[in-house]
């Protein structure tokens, strides 16, 4: 028995191990995802050997890199340096879900391969969201709205910090312990399911896939999160923009999806401009306005990774939200403008390259669109949310990434470079950089 797993991990099923371990992180609850996640890369590991080649790197990831090494200079001078420091561990970790797709995912087949089961793996999600909604809000039927509560209340019974799980609430959470997580992760994935619904090139598992995206819209709505209703009107209308052509069909099949749409659902829709009367709302402005001059105060800089440092300012403020509920101002807060500015020029490069792949590569035009939908859902949601606040978001975020590094190294032969040639090369580049700049005094002196 153990010759036989052995050789199902090793002999050629590797690739399907690390990226199964990978999309099923948002399935299990938050303190399993860095296990997944470096499960995941020691699967892609022996993919990798077998190949004769090692863990591979793409220009967003070296991006990222740099992020990982400011958020670490962040701990020197945060007040919550535990705090700090558990936020760097997060992103670490969760960098292995990057790590792991730039390893083993080479070409179109392993591409579409893991695209199509992030999309069983959402449309799991959203089923189970569904359900919920049915036994809470149509059977009247007490149970969570969160799968894995009870399991958590006894976890993190032995959690050093307080964590209040209970939610009195009738929206749907998923596999995740709130239902705006589950808005944000749902919206997150949209665009790359779509695309397996409806990609140039159909294959077998065309029809799975649109049933798979009509089950993750279902699981988005019945989170009754507004952000991810935000998000969601933003894909629709990048695809009517997209598709002018074909806007009268679209514009049908739109209205006789709204009939559809259940009262409580385009309810809270609406009561997005009902301001004065939400205290959701009303929180989110008073958090803006403690982070706004709170970035004011340590502009370049902020006050350190991690949220406990600006959960201090709001507390004294008054202020219930443990964030700003808004990703460029918490950016802003923790990192100051550097931590913008980076995040900024992987948000650019990802574009560019998605525009290069919609207009000049005809086998890659869907894979750009979807891309250019997951960066602007995911602003538009940022815009109202903090989307790195759990791990299993912050490696849904990076596992994005890094399908962004794959389909450009296929489609538009961009190179990857080996993790450890990273530091080598960036040490060869200052020290280029400090010879340069010597040269350049020394000419200048008398």
């Amino acid at each position: 028995m153990r010759k036989e797993w052995h050789r199902l991990f090793r002999h050629g099923h590797a690739f399907m191990w690390a990226v199964l371990l990978l999309v099923t992180i948002p399935v299990f609850p938050e303190y399993c995802a860095p296990v997944l996640a470096i499960g995941a890369l020691a699967a892609a590991t022996v993919d990798a050997r077998r190949r004769n080649t090692t863990v591979q790197i793409g220009i967003l990831g070296k991006l990222l890199l740099i992020y990982l090494v400011y958020t670490a200079i962040g701990i020197l001078y945060s007040a919550h340096p535990l705090n700090s420091l558990s936020t760097l561990a997060m992103w670490a970790v969760m960098f292995c879900g990057y790590l792991t797709l730039t390893t083993v995912v080479y070409n179109r087949h392993r591409l579409h391969t893991a695209l199509f089961l992030v999309g069983v793996v959402a449309a799991f999600i959203g089923l189970i969201a569904c359900v919920q909604y049915l036994f809470i809000n149509v059977l009247g039927r007490s149970v969570p709205n969160q799968l894995w509560l009870h399991v958590d209340e006894f976890f993190y019974t032995y959690f050093p910090m307080d964590v209040d799980l209970h939610m009195a609430d009738d929206r749907a959470s998923g596999t995740f312990n709130n239902p705006n997580i589950l808005g944000e992760y749902l919206t997150m994935v949209l665009p790359l399911i779509g695309y397996c619904g409806f990609s140039e090139f159909r294959t077998r598992h065309s029809l799975l896939s649109r049933l798979f995206l009509f089950i993750a819209i279902l699981g988005a709505a019945v989170s009754l999160s507004r952000g991810a209703y935000i998000a969601m009107l933003s894909i629709l209308l990048m695809i009517f923009v997209s598709n002018l052509k074909r806007i009268t069909p679209l514009a049908l099949c739109l209205a006789a999806a709204i009939s559809l749409i259940p009262e409580a659902i385009m309810g809270r829709f609406l009561s997005i401009g009902q301001v004065s009367n939400d205290f959701a709302i009303l929180e989110r402005f008073e958090a803006w306005d403690v982070a706004i001059r709170t970035i004011i105060k340590s502009p370049l800089f902020g006050l350190g990774p991690g949220i406990s440092n600006f959960w201090e300012q709001l507390q004294n403020a008054g202020v219930g939200a443990p964030h700003s509920h808004n990703l460029v101002l918490q950016l802003l807060v923790e990192g100051g403008f550097i931590a913008l500015f980076i995040m900024c020029m992987i948000a650019i490069r990802m574009l560019q390259n998605s525009l290069e792949l919609a207009n000049r590569n005809r086998r890659g035009s869907g894979l750009g669109n979807a891309m250019v939908m997951f960066v602007v859902a995911f602003v538009v949601y940022g815009m109202v949310d903090y989307p790195f606040l759990s791990p299993k978001l912050v490696g849904n975020f990076l596992t994005t990434i890094g399908f962004a590094d794959a389909i450009g190294h296929i489609y538009l032969r961009q190179p990857f470079v080996t993790l450890t040639s990273v530091p080598t090369t960036l040490w060869w580049r200052i020290r280029k950089l400090l010879i340069g700049l010597r040269t350049k005094k020394i000419s200048k002196s008398p």
